[in-house]
């Protein structure tokens, strides 16, 4: 027991350690300025809006919704590695102890999300409901209860091998959690919280004896840690070099007329490298379709002008400034090297070819917002967006680079 309890304290030392070393980056540079920025103004119109609304609101299916949505998302960090499914796998029997912890630990810091996602809903709930804020510790002990029971029900159906039976469990869960947290919004009569506590603990029996008899799943367990630290690495990646991330190339056939526009020269030997680099590469071009529906959907959907033109620039501030670590991608191909072209090209190429994205999402910005606002606005803000994409381009893009190549970015 005193091994595996030390096995359990290793692992999560060695993982604090792993997050430190790249969070001390993420969040000591200009991203983290523009996420306060971005949360203030989130709040203040946020604040705004919850004053409009009345008793009419469907306060309770939205909060059903949310809540029940991060009560079902319930991943178990257990910070397995590719090996332990040799070395571990013998003493499975004696484990009961390490993965207690990692239930315990996980329910832990989501609680915190829970916390916070609960405090944001808080005052819509308050201004709807005429309740004030006085219910809102019973509400949060209620959610912290399900949330475990959701923990414990995850962990039972990860020693299952169908997927279509995890996909059936959590669209289960989503139901009953997102119903639960409606009828206590709702203020239900005491016999459906009744008959809820009957589901939950009938659930919990048919999950457990269902599974009882069964091993743990070592594939499945190593699989979903990978993909939670992979996500991680891919997001402190555009912070940082991440040697242990594992990049991912798509084809995209139909992104290959674009190439036409890249003549056929000695000079653009790095143009068509980089175009060919976003365009293949899943978390750069991934990153840009995201933050590109994103900005365009809160740009649909906003009709303040003020507000408008702040997430267009924020949202293109983003775009750039996360697409700069691409001028490394090649940097460790040392065929790279051996084309005969100056170096000098590189930088120009990349430059310009950042450029031509953020027009990109400039003009289709400009025109989400033509359309769903008056034209005034929409020339207004495509105007603004291009003056910010050239000056980003102009001026910040290559400093950026300079303390990327002298190794001085942090």
């Amino acid at each position: 027991m005193k091994q595996i309890e030390n096995l359990w304290k290793e692992r999560v030392q060695l993982h604090t350690v792993e997050l430190r070393k790249y969070l001390k980056y993420i969040f000591n540079d200009h991203l983290l300025f523009v996420a306060i920025f971005a949360l203030g103004a989130g709040a203040f119109y946020y604040n705004g809006w919850v004053k409009t609304l009345d008793e009419s609101f469907p306060v309770a299916w939205v909060m059903g919704i949310i809540l029940g949505l991060f009560l079902t998302m319930s991943p178990i960090y257990t910070f397995l590695k590719e090996a332990d499914k040799v070395y571990l796998l013998p003493i499975e029997m004696k484990l009961k102890f390490y993965f207690r912890k990692a239930i315990h630990v996980s329910f832990m810091l989501q609680s915190y999300i829970l916390l916070m996602i609960l405090a944001a809903c808080m005052p819509m709930y308050a201004k709807v409901t005429g309740n004030g804020f006085k219910s809102f510790f019973l509400i949060l002990l209620i959610l912290l209860i399900v949330k475990l029971w959701n923990l414990y029900l995850q962990w039972d159906v990860l020693k299952i091998q169908d997927y279509r039976i995890s996909y059936m469990d959590w669209l289960v869960r989503f139901v009953v959690n997102g119903s639960f947290i409606y009828f206590i919004i709702e203020r239900s009569s005491p016999w459906i919280y009744g008959l809820y506590i009957l589901i939950f603990l009938g659930l919990y029996f048919i999950y457990h004896q269902a599974t009882k008899e069964k091993t743990l799943k070592w594939d499945i367990l190593i699989n979903k840690e990978e993909k939670r630290m992979s996500a991680f690495y891919r997001f402190a990646n555009l912070f940082t070099d991440v040697p242990k991330l594992r990049g991912q190339v798509k084809r995209r056939k139909w992104l290959d007329p674009l190439l036409n526009f890249v003549q056929y020269d000695q000079k653009n030997t790095y143009s068509y490298l980089f175009i060919r680099t976003f365009m293949r590469t899943s978390e750069y071009f991934g990153l840009f379709i995201r933050l590109l529906l994103i900005g365009g959907v809160l740009l649909y959907f906003s009709d303040q002008f003020y507000l408008v033109i702040g997430i267009s620039i924020i949202f293109l501030y983003l775009t750039g400034f996360q697409l700069i670590p691409m001028i490394r991608f090649h940097e460790l191909k040392i065929w790279q090297f051996l084309y005969p072209v100056q170096r000098s090209f590189k930088e120009k190429s990349f430059i310009k070819l950042l450029h031509v994205i953020l027009l990109v999402q400039s003009v289709i910005f400009g025109v989400i917002v033509l359309i769903s606002n008056k034209w005034e606005n929409g020339l207004i803000v495509l105007i603004v967006n291009i003056v910010f994409s050239l000056g980003f381009v102009k001026w910040f893009v290559p400093s950026r680079i300079k303390k990327i190549n002298k190794g001085t970015i942090f």
